[in-house]
């Protein structure tokens, strides 16, 4: 697989379905936008959070606020536009299936991983997320496991202290 192209890929599906909550939710301001993907690597998928869902969230779990925050899966538009990144996910999925070590998938996987992470650096380096304040997100996770880089992934897309407050939360 050409990892190069699958990060232009990535980054291509990512504008498009954060292009279009933006367009279909015109009216409100984001706080946090996010891919996620499996602890296969088999899918990537988009997450938008909107600062009136974050504010009554913390408001109705105040203990919670980093949590909701950080959570995509908390988020109020997680999973919209991930029509866009179908055929990413079919290249995905019939590329694990087609593996045949454990070593090689764990390989491809922190390369699936490093293309989501760089296609939304990318993004982040053209502008792209400037319509959030400076208290505004960005992540990558994977949604069903724990991964290692995930504090290094939150401090290359995110300002210091917000990358700090993640550790922190993580680490807590």
């Amino acid at each position: 697989m050409d990892f190069q192209v699958l990060q232009l890929k990535i980054e291509a599906a990512a504008r498009a379905a954060f292009e279009q909550v933006r367009n279909k939710y015109a009216g409100q301001s984001f706080c946090g936008y996010a891919l996620y993907s499996d602890s296969d690597a088999i899918t990537v998928c988009p997450a938008v959070n909107s600062t009136d869902h974050l504010n009554k969230m913390i408001a109705g779990d105040p203990d919670d606020a980093i949590y909701y925050r950080w959570s995509p899966g908390e988020w109020d538009h997680e999973f919209e536009g991930a029509e866009c990144f179908k055929d990413i996910s079919n290249l995905l999925y019939n590329e694990v299936m087609s593996m045949q070590s454990a070593e090689r998938h764990r390989d491809y996987k922190e390369k699936v991983y490093e293309c989501c992470v760089a296609a939304l650096e990318s993004l982040k380096k053209e502008g792209f997320f400037s319509d959030m304040s400076e208290s505004g997100v960005l992540v990558f996770t994977v949604s069903d496991d724990t991964n290692a880089l995930e504090c290094d992934w939150i401090a290359r897309l995110n300002r210091n202290e917000l990358a700090q407050e993640f550790q922190n939360w993580i680490g807590g």
